[in-house]
């Protein structure tokens, strides 16, 4: 039986989901990176060592009420093998390339600066990843692409002026919160940076109030609290090792971002997916959206399920209540799709290198 790698899985993946959304494929623009990334066989268990997914291969799907049409992925690039340095390198160069390409000189020179600490041929000792790469494709092509950067012990001076004083803030009021990583992000309007924070410790929702004024955002706590209290079925305080916090500046001021890792949450609600579609009632599109997107992301023998929900986030800024982000490790990658069981639908035929 012929070798299958996981690349052509991924590959033909992003494409079938492409279509079915009706965004750009993905795959012309970063086939090198894939096949770079997803050398090795479809289900090797080599693939479960990495930091972005644990356990399963390093691509991970997204839906954002943010970007409700868009086809959202992350990977670790390079594969497990590959040093911190080089996914660093590596995810630099295909951002550089892909901004260039697609939003031209000014958007490059932007990168380029706001990147600059992080793309040196030196990392910390204690290094576990390096760098993870993303994206967001429309139906008009690339509508975001984003490297998230390790940091390292010294990372906070190395951030823009206002992320520093935001980063100090928040680590004034919360002392349990450690910054992790940092992302810069290209679209075709405009750019960001976001800084990244574990929290050690358990979190009572409420004690981010004084954080939250402080940033210019008190009034959507509500939101906040509504949002997670619901889809974690009345769960007000997150236990450790759960908890990520997310601050980016916009022209709207400043943003805030809370990620609920659901491994870290004991007992889950088995009714996440039903309290999550009841969250978005009172946003009707979004909740059309969301079906819309399961569908066309789940593969067909998976049983309507698009992988397995390990990340609820809801972001909020001062002119927007909490909006949720979604992410999956997704069904289908740790094995090669069978014609006898998959019952594709029009135009969804997989094209498998043998």
């Amino acid at each position: 039986m012929a070798i299958i790698r996981a690349a052509e899985v991924a590959k033909s993946r992003l494409s079938i989901a492409s279509r079915r959304l009706g965004t750009a494929d993905p795959v012309p623009s970063l086939a090198g990176l894939l096949d770079r990334s997803f050398d090795l066989p479809i289900g090797d268990p080599r693939y479960g060592r990495n930091a972005l997914t644990p356990g399963v291969m390093p691509l991970e799907h997204s839906w954002s009420e943010v970007q409700a049409q868009a086809l959202r992925f992350d990977l670790e690039p390079l594969g497990p093998q590959a040093s911190p340095i080089s996914r660093r390198q590596e995810a630099s160069r295909e951002m550089r390339r892909l901004v260039s390409q697609s939003y031209g000189k000014p958007a490059l020179l932007w990168f380029d600066q706001q990147s600059e600490p992080f793309r040196g041929a030196n990392i910390h000792g204690n290094a576990r990843f390096g760098a993870w790469f993303g994206a967001a494709y429309d139906r008009h092509g690339l509508g975001e692409a984003k490297v998230y950067y390790e940091l390292g012990p010294n990372g906070l001076v190395e951030l823009p002026p206002t992320l520093q004083h935001a980063s100090q803030v928040a680590m004034s009021c919360l002392p349990g919160l450690t910054p992790i990583f940092t992302s810069i992000a290209c679209g075709r309007q405009q750019g960001a940076q976001r800084i990244y924070f574990f929290h050690r410790g358990d979190l009572r929702l409420l004690d981010l109030e004084p954080l939250m004024h402080r940033l210019g955002v008190g009034a959507q706590l509500p939101s906040m609290l509504t949002a997670v209290g619901l889809v974690l079925g009345g769960r007000f305080t997150l236990p450790e090792g759960s908890v990520i916090i997310g601050l980016r500046d916009t022209q709207r001021g400043m943003e805030m971002k809370l990620d609920v890792l659901l491994p870290g949450v004991p007992d889950p609600p088995q009714e996440m997916p039903q309290l999550i579609d009841m969250l978005l009632e009172q946003r009707p599109q979004s909740r059309y959206a969301l079906a819309h997107w399961r569908q066309a992301m789940t593969p067909d023998d998976a049983w309507g399920n698009p992988g397995r929900l390990s990340v609820v986030s809801v972001r909020v800024n001062p002119q927007q209540a909490g909006r949720l982000t979604l992410y999956f490790r997704p069904s289908g990658y740790d094995r090669s799709p069978s014609r006898s069981r998959n019952r594709n639908r029009p135009g969804d035929e997989l094209h498998l290198a043998s």
